[in-house]
């Protein structure tokens, strides 16, 4: 009996270190009073931070506007596809195929860098995370992030 009991909680320590390495760092949430322009930056280069080694290139929008809305970052993936992301309340969503744009379009069919295959994006499709984003429109990323995870579970083993 004694014997499940330590197994669950290793097993409870282990899962909840390979929650923090998948996370990387501590949550950050906004709130209604914590919404303003600044509390967006703030967002941004957190979320710059947590991913820039999952692509080529992220930054902060200097011609998008930054409100109590949201803000837009500019994101090009190790495929090489460039695209304006809004980061906002209801999430992360695509919005063009370029930087610093903005689109009316519901959605396009586009052909990756990386491939000859085209995939339709929608630009209604909201993701709760920049890994949920980066998950659905970059294979490279999952590679990537896969292989740092591998990494620091090794390290954690050791």
């Amino acid at each position: 009996m004694e014997d499940t009991t330590n197994s669950e909680k290793s097993l409870e320590e282990l899962n909840k270190r390979r929650e923090q390495i998948l996370k990387g760092a501590e949550e950050r949430f906004l709130n209604g009073e914590n919404t303003d322009d600044e509390g967006w930056r703030s967002e941004a280069l957190a979320v710059v931070a947590d991913i820039k080694q999952f692509v080529k290139r992220i930054d902060i929008s200097d011609q998008l506007p930054c409100d109590e809305n949201g803000i837009y970052l500019n994101l090009q993936t190790k495929e090489g596809d460039s695209m304006t992301v809004e980061l906002s309340c209801a999430g992360f969503r695509v919005c063009a195929h370029q930087f610093d744009t903005l689109t009316n379009e519901k959605q396009r069919i586009v052909t990756s860098a990386s491939s000859s295959s085209n995939d339709t994006i929608s630009f209604e499709t909201y993701y709760e995370t920049p890994y949920a984003l980066l998950d659905s429109i970059s294979p490279a990323y999952r590679d990537s992030f896969s292989s740092e995870l591998a990494q620091r579970l090794q390290q954690l083993c050791n």
